[in-house]
């Protein structure tokens, strides 16, 4: 009876070392995301390797959409989550991020309506990134 028992403990302890060994962000590589804006301009990007790529790319999208390059600045950064913006009728902005698209574009609206906007706020993206 001894035998098996010993097996399952050899076996088991086996598969924690194996686990244990394993890097913890396996197939999670690809996890950041960004949003960067100026009055008129936005620019998003998910699923890259590092917070600064995911931004240099968010930024680098708000230039072109600009027409040229300038102060795009980022808003939000997320890591395996969702980010949106919302803009009101006269340049106010908010962003936030959460746990699904809904739910970062709730949080944006809000602060943006923090800045008393004369009209509603409006999401005007979200994106979520890798999980």
């Amino acid at each position: 009876m001894m035998r098996p028992i010993a097996a399952f403990a050899l076996l088991f302890g086996g598969l924690s070392m194996a686990l244990a060994a394993a890097p913890a962000d396996a197939g999670q590589s690809a996890s950041w995301g960004a949003i960067a804006s100026r009055p008129g301009a936005y620019g998003y990007a998910f699923n890259h390797a590092s917070r600064d790529a995911a931004e240099r790319t968010a930024r680098a999208q708000c230039d072109r959409m600009a027409g040229r390059a300038g102060p795009c600045d980022v808003r939000v950064a997320f890591d395996r989550s969702c980010g949106a913006l919302a803009t009101g009728n006269f340049g106010e902005w908010g962003a936030a991020s959460g746990a699904t698209a809904d739910a970062a574009g709730k949080g944006a609206v809000a602060q943006c309506e923090g800045h008393l906007p004369t009209e509603p706020c409006k999401v005007v993206t979200s994106v979520c990134s890798g999980r």
